[in-house]
């Protein structure tokens, strides 16, 4: 899970999952007065397994690019 961190000096304030969480948080506090920054996580996010369904052995979420009708408006 990522680790976004909202900081004032040299401690952590709140952990954040979202970028947009921790950003939210800190100018909540910027707005009480409090110097709040945010320092986004930089570790890379980790790779998703692919899960697949037992009974037919196809992925759960396959894509279904070529199966939607397309709408074309002339």
């Amino acid at each position: 899970m990522r680790k976004h961190s909202v900081m004032v000096g040299n401690r952590v304030l709140y952990y954040a999952a979202q970028l947009s969480h921790a950003q939210r948080f800190a100018r909540a506090r910027q707005a009480e007065g409090i110097e709040a920054y945010v320092v986004p996580d930089k570790t890379p996010p980790r790779a998703r397994t692919v899960r697949m369904n037992p009974l037919t052995g196809q992925p759960y979420n396959s894509p279904r690019s070529g199966k939607r009708a397309v709408k074309h408006t002339a």
